[in-house]
């Protein structure tokens, strides 16, 4: 929340000392990047928990980045990535608070690709966009080789460094838990000889603030809505072909996306992109909020995030395109036009007991798992207005 310096800056008619507003956190600090964390492990057919970071303590923690680059040497295999490769070969992705709670996951490294391209966090969100993203199928030498980095996400908006958390006690720090995935789960056709996985970890946040800008006006000591929390999880239905009418497990706090992926009996997303609702409806409190049709919803979402194919295949030539049997429901665009564009005057309040249902007929025939991301903001004091500049 916006301080007011308590010192007078100029003087007002008939004597009375005017205060002026402090000036916001990010224009007292500078922003802090430390790549400190790589590991390397031969992938396998079994999962594989690396060495947890401990995010180093250096004032405000906003987020990570982590790359992992598998390289392969001497492979003769016609290799073929999973369609959720390689992001898949991050099993689970899990950030602990100081206390040892998840505030992020676990999500898996597809899940969390796909909360990069649609999570508002930076303009240009698909990884598969970077510059750097690549992967090599075939039978070549290098047959099965890839990199792709995925952010982390902490703070909510980089404009403030809302949302980014007090990080200054080396004996209660925050945690990045990482596991690696089978080769079965990246891989319909694995390389000759084992992937070697090298995973990195660059930490992102704000140094503390010294109350004052360089010309000496005052600061605010810290980011917006302090305190306030992002939480990240992942929740998981069983629905049967046929009409369903669903309510979603209770939480609380300010709802920023849904994310909804839907898979058949055998895990594929392209058969739930095919047997997705014909018409998806939410209630929240027997209000009904949407109801999209899956043509109407993928044009939204072009429009939104300015998705210019519906493709989803491994490569980079599918990026920004919208994956199969995903669909994005977001409250991220009240201060501009694309998502990430957020005061948070739209953000959805959501309690324990507010009843979120979930409407439609799924197509096809069988089980289906419907999974559902939730990201959603706890504001300190339980106080919406902590995040919106006391309004």
């Amino acid at each position: 929340m916006t301080m007011t310096a308590t010192e007078p800056a100029a003087q007002a008619k008939g004597g009375k000392q005017q205060v002026v507003a402090a000036r916001p956190f990010v224009t007292g600090t500078r922003t802090l990047e430390s790549e400190v964390y790589t590991q390397t492990v031969t992938q396998t057919t079994s999962t594989q928990a690396l060495q947890p970071y401990e995010f180093q303590v250096d004032g405000y923690l906003s987020g990570a980045l982590i790359r992992v680059t598998a390289t392969t040497a001497g492979n003769s295999a016609a290799t073929a990535f999973q369609l959720d490769g390689p992001f898949s070969v991050l099993q689970s992705v899990i950030v602990e608070d100081i206390g040892g709670k998840q505030i992020l996951g676990p999500v898996s490294g597809h899940q969390l690709r796909i909360l990069n391209q649609f999570g508002g966090f930076v303009f240009n969100g698909d990884p598969r966009a970077s510059g750097i993203y690549s992967l090599t199928s075939g039978a070549g030498a290098t047959g099965g080789s890839y990199r792709f980095t995925l952010r982390v996400p902490v703070q909510v908006r980089r404009r403030d460094a809302m949302g980014a958390l007090p990080n200054r006690n080396a004996s209660a720090t925050f945690k990045l838990k990482v596991v690696i995935n089978t080769s079965a789960s990246v891989y319909s056709t694995a390389p000759t000889a084992a992937a070697s996985i090298n995973v990195q970890i660059q930490q992102h946040g704000w140094a503390t603030s010294d109350n004052r800008d360089y010309k000496g006006n005052a600061v605010s000591p810290t980011p917006n809505g302090v305190g306030s929390l992002l939480y990240t999880d992942v929740e998981t239905i069983q629905l049967s072909a046929g009409a369903f009418n669903q309510r979603m497990s209770t939480f609380g706090g300010l709802l920023r996306l849904l994310v909804f992926e839907l898979r058949d009996s055998t895990g594929s997303r392209a058969q739930g992109e095919s047997d997705f609702p014909s018409l998806f409806e939410m209630e929240i409190d027997k209000v009904k909020t949407f109801s999209r049709s899956p043509l109407t919803w993928e044009h939204l979402m072009s429009e939104d995030y300015g998705l210019t194919a519906d493709a989803d295949a491994n490569t980079a030539a599918a990026k920004n395109s919208k994956p199969d049997g995903v669909y994005v429901l977001h409250w991220l665009d009240d201060f501009g036009l694309q998502p990430g564009a957020e005061n948070g005057f739209r953000y959805q309040p959501i309690t324990p007991s507010t009843a979120v249902q979930l409407i439609g007929t799924v197509g096809g025939s069988g089980a289906h798992t419907l999974s559902i991301t939730k990201n959603y903001l706890s504001p300190v004091g339980d106080d919406p207005r902590q995040l919106t500049g006391g309004r």
